[in-house]
């Protein structure tokens, strides 16, 4: 059999599974039934354990500062009687069938960041909301269910934080893939008319960060209670789990067989997914003077600044990585065959299929890591972007240098005029 037909065959037969046993997005989650319990011992000082027990997550990363420099440290390798100061927190909602480990390996890039919430110190805590409950990422992509649950289990950590630290307390979100339906489900629960989920809690949370967003374009997402704002990071080449995914079925939602049919499953379908495009109704901000003039007008208390409070921000536009043979590619067409959508991970600064260690991962990994530590972090602690560019920018390995077997079938012969041929953007000037 065509080994192509076979993959495409077997995608339908898991996606078509997944749908057995989901939900319709049509179905709202369900909210707690009563504020959570929160145990006295949760709200005083807390170890690593007792961290973890207090927010039920599996993982946490603290940030520490050596030598005047930030390192992320996991709570697991910390002494068993530290007390951590999580006044400072971000929450990573994960994406379908995500790991800890692959968690610990972004969160530890975001303490690393030389971003701070602003007057807040430089403590800094992230922790894992886990919703996912296998390793498929196609089944978790459509569990309404899983994702529902996640949404509460969200809402709770959100209550928990508000409970030990108040208006002291610092905290903001960032969802991928499809953990940015939990985020958004999180999100209208709090504004729901008929069971609220704890609204002073959401109203504490700084900004929202979407990476690698599984939502369709043309959603709404209830940030009216956010004290900052939303970003929406787009990166045009998130070709299979951004607007594929949305296209087949916008996370929690059913399938699209008969698109299915069509074999979307290997073909691009722009303007659908959010990660690809950008929502439909926001602005687009590209340089750090937008930036710097949003914040004269937040200044001034114009009511026009709101229409500034959910935005979409581009990938830097090197931010991409080169195909099996070391050669550019236009697009990633089949990426989840061979490639495993590295464009996709890439957006939490990891490799094929979300490893770290596939040797093809070396050609850009150092530019993977510098977008979390400094375009994703300071989205997520400042709600804005210092610079658009990349200093590290990836480089091809060349065509004798083969460290994967299988090369995308058109890797070899095929050039992208516009990838090319661009010269890297000039540096900017540093910020003071």
């Amino acid at each position: 059999m065509n080994p192509m037909r076979c993959n495409r065959m077997l995608v339908l037969a898991a996606v078509v599974v997944a749908v057995a046993g989901c939900e319709s997005m049509s179905k709202a989650p369900r909210a707690p039934a009563r504020p959570v319990a929160a145990s006295p011992d949760a709200l005083g000082r807390l170890t690593p354990e007792a961290l973890r027990a207090a927010y039920g997550t599996p993982a946490l990363v603290v940030r520490q500062v050596r030598e005047g420099r930030h390192a992320g440290v996991q709570g697991a390798a910390l002494p068993a009687d530290t007390v951590v100061d999580d006044r400072n927190l971000v929450i990573f909602a994960e994406g379908a069938g995500d790991t800890v480990e692959g968690f610990r390996w972004t969160a530890r890039l975001l303490a690393e960041s030389p971003y701070t919430f602003p007057g807040q110190g430089r403590g800094l805590v992230i922790i894992l909301a886990k919703w996912s409950q296998s390793t498929s990422a196609v089944a978790e992509h459509l569990n309404h269910e899983h994702q529902a649950a996640g949404a509460a289990h969200l809402a709770e950590m959100l209550e928990i934080h508000h409970r030990r630290h108040g208006a002291r307390g610092c905290v903001s979100l960032i969802g991928f893939s499809a953990g940015t339906r939990v985020i958004e489900m999180a999100l209208r629960g709090a504004v729901s008319d008929d069971a609220a989920w704890y609204p002073q809690a959401f109203r504490r949370v700084r900004h929202v960060v979407f990476l690698g967003s599984s939502l369709e374009r043309d959603e709404t997402v209830p940030c009216s209670m956010v004290r900052g704002r939303l970003l929406n990071f787009v990166n045009p080449r998130d070709t299979h789990f951004g607007d594929r995914a949305a296209y087949v079925a916008p996370a929690g939602g059913k399938a699209n067989l008969l698109n299915l049919l069509k074999q979307t499953t290997i073909t691009r379908r722009p303007h659908v997914g959010v990660s690809a495009t950008g929502f439909l109704a926001l602005a687009t901000l590209t340089t750090a003077d937008q930036f710097d003039a949003l914040a004269d007008l937040e200044a001034t208390g114009a009511p026009s600044a709101a229409a500034f409070k959910q935005i979409n921000v581009p990938v830097p536009r090197h931010l991409v990585p080169y195909g099996l043979f070391g050669q550019r590619i236009k697009n990633d067409d089949l990426d989840d065959y061979l490639n495993q959508a590295p464009n996709h991970y890439i957006l939490v600064g990891r490799g094929p299929g979300g490893r770290t260690e596939a040797a093809g991962f070396s050609q850009y990994r150092a530019s993977a890591e510098e977008f979390i530590r400094e375009h994703v972090a300071s989205a997520a602690l400042e709600g804005r972007l210092h610079r658009f560019h990349l200093e590290h920018v990836p480089e091809g390995a060349g065509p004798l240098n083969l460290p994967i077997p299988l090369p995308v079938p058109w890797a070899v012969f095929s050039t992208d005029k516009e990838a090319t041929d661009d010269a890297p953007p000039a540096p900017a000037p540093p910020i003071d």
